[in-house]
């Protein structure tokens, strides 16, 4: 097993390749790696050619992009245009631009960025802060506190941190999955421990206590796991920095804080539960089986549905994505809770992952473009919904009326709701996160310090100082330019 392979690989990779292989929110693999017939965005300076569905000359349709996605989630979108043509007379929004082909669609975005001829918006996977700080986007403000829906006080304040940069509003996080910790109720209950979500650990002892109860070692190979903590990629540890009173970044100062008391108490914590629980081997639990909720890069099967799992952090798309996989009698019955605190922690808090909805510098239609994502954020998104449940952000939509169908599927609708309504509520306890100028950067070293650790090439001490000064580095390198 390489070196990069020791922890769990970062929840950006892991999301975009949900969105590309089309299996967020559990959609069906059909034509999943196959985006809708549309031309790729064109090279710098060069114009893109109108989709043969486009209004006649002069009508001068809004441009709207995504960086890609299965064939279901980028159609969609021509779905909701249609509607808000149909509410704005006069204006229309032309096909959907999915992807950028073989190109990469941050450089192509950028690119046609610096020659003038951007999009007029765009779905980004990327920080809008880490584009902000290039001038590469359009603040906001304006436009929000003349909106319909999106006026700053429509979004919880956790996550519309992602989008602002020195007092200014960069995007809208139009959906965003949260955070939680599933568990099999049929192992609690198993074992006499009670399966309700009111009696799950409310604090990182009672979780690591619980967690023993459900380990089990075959000599060097784990056969079932309570919590497996090398599972905790590095979006979770903002959630856990946060559980136990801390950050990784500050924006307010611009400054990272990774070896912060309170993070190094963290991975002092987390390295002496590997070594009493999982024999100090991370090799050894990775070799083991895979613990996850997917199909490994090897073709094991995800051991949370065969039942050997008892708790396991992730987002709110997991509820209809574990289906895309067998999942056994002994793991039909699964639940989720909210994140217990650490030592130093004050209360629960959550994480999420967003789909950012921005207007790149320069796009001709900045009014325009803005009333479509203002539209896409509190009525197109219930369409969005329906096809890939992203879950909704802003508080003008009407959750209640929202089915995640999957799970509706196998588990019924009063289930399917409380499950959504749960992870809901936890935008309320999110964390501020996607909030640094270099979040990319800092997420490789966050997960290099994890492989440091637990590893034992360093101390937590060491490995969180070593990736506090890469990132600050990085950081004062990108201010100055």
């Amino acid at each position: 097993m390489s070196k990069t392979s020791l922890v769990r690989s970062s929840a950006i990779s892991r999301r975009r390749f949900l969105k590309l292989a089309g299996l967020g929110g559990g959609v069906a693999l059909i034509g999943a790696c196959a985006a809708p017939a549309a031309p790729a965005p064109a090279p710098a300076g060069e114009a893109t050619p109108a989709p043969e569905s486009a209004p006649a000359a002069g009508a001068e349709p809004i441009v709207f992009w995504t960086p890609g996605g299965s064939a279901v989630y980028c159609q969609n979108f021509n779905l909701i245009s249609k509607a808000f043509a149909e509410e704005y007379p006069g204006l229309t929004v032309a096909d959907v631009q999915c992807g950028a082909g073989d190109q990469n669609f941050l450089e192509v975005l950028l690119a046609r960025i610096a020659a003038g001829n951007p999009p007029d918006t765009t779905i980004i996977w990327d920080s809008p802060v880490s584009l902000a700080v290039r001038g590469a986007l359009e603040p906001l403000d304006d436009l929000m506190q003349a909106s319909k829906y999106s006026q700053a006080d429509a979004w919880p304040p956790g996550v519309l941190a992602s989008c602002q940069w020195q007092g200014k509003t960069y995007g809208l996080p139009t959906a965003a999955g949260t955070y939680a910790v599933y568990y099999n109720e049929a192992l609690f209950e198993s074992k006499g421990i009670s399966s309700k979500r009111e009696d799950f650990p409310k604090t990182w002892d009672e979780l690591r206590r619980l967690s023993k109860e459900f380990t089990v070692w075959e000599g060097d190979t784990l056969k079932s796991v309570g919590y497996p903590l090398t599972m905790v990629g590095t979006v979770e540890l903002n959630i856990f920095s946060a559980l136990n009173g801390s950050q990784f970044y500050d924006p307010a100062n611009n400054k990272f804080t990774i070896n912060s008391e309170q993070n190094i108490e963290m991975m002092e914590y987390f390295l002496d539960w590997l070594n009493e629980e999982y024999k100090g081997d991370i090799n050894a639990v990775n070799n083991s089986a895979n613990w996850g909720f997917y199909p490994d890069s090897n073709g094991r099967p995800p051991e949370f549905q065969n039942g050997n799992v008892a708790m396991l952090s992730d987002g709110f798309w997991v509820a209809g994505d574990m289906y895309g996989s067998e999942v056994k009698p002994e793991a039909e019955r699964w639940n989720v809770a909210q994140y217990p605190v650490g030592p130093s922690g004050s209360g629960t808090k959550s994480g999420y992952w967003p789909n950012w909805m921005v207007i790149p510098k320069g796009a001709k239609r900045r009014e325009d473009a803005f009333k479509y994502m203002d539209y896409m954020s509190a009525i197109g998104i219930i369409t969005w919904f329906e096809a890939i449940p992203d879950m909704p952000t802003n508080k003008n939509v009407d959750i209640s009326k929202l089915l995640p169908k999957k799970v509706a599927e196998m588990r019924g609708e009063e289930f399917a709701r409380d499950v959504l309504m749960f992870f809901y509520k936890q935008l309320d306890v999110a964390t501020p996160m996607w909030t640094s100028p270099v979040q990319n950067f800092a997420n490789d070293q966050i997960t290099r310090m994890l492989e440091r650790v637990y590893t034992k090439q360093a101390t937590p001490k060491e490995a969180l100082t070593e990736a506090q000064q890469a990132c600050q580095a990085e950081l004062e390198k990108v201010m100055k330019m």
